[in-house]
């Protein structure tokens, strides 16, 4: 029993990791790597942010945060307009969205998944 929940946690886990990157179009240029905390009203754990510039010139975001009680990770993309950021959670079951700031050094916003709901905030590594 045990074997087969971590075939389907990792073989989840990779179905979910791969949406991430699919989502990033070729050639696309990284544009930061953004690390912080995500605090929720279950649990509290690190986020790590990655902004993408595309060839056609739009902003885009990947990235994952882990859910400390049960050890899961959850990814999120999302697309950034001006300052502002909008993205789905894990297959569009949750969403994240913030605001990154003006020298794009900061960002940080709130986020929905089920039951948890919070703020999280990342600076630029």
């Amino acid at each position: 029993m045990k074997r087969t929940f971590f075939t389907l946690t990792a073989c989840l886990g990779f179905l979910l990791a791969g949406c991430a990157t699919d989502f990033i179009p070729k050639d696309s240029k990284p544009a930061g790597v953004y690390t912080g905390t995500l605090r929720g009203n279950v649990y509290d754990g690190p986020i790590r942010v990655e902004l993408f510039q595309t060839p056609d010139g739009k902003t885009i975001f990947t990235g994952r945060y882990v859910d400390t009680i049960h050890d899961g990770e959850y990814h999120f993309r999302g697309t950034v307009t001006g300052n502002s950021m909008e993205g789905d959670i894990s297959l569009g079951f949750g969403t994240i969205a913030g605001e990154l700031s003006e020298d794009r050094t900061r960002m940080s916003g709130v986020f929905r998944l089920a039951q948890n709901h919070g703020t999280w905030s990342a600076g630029l590594q």
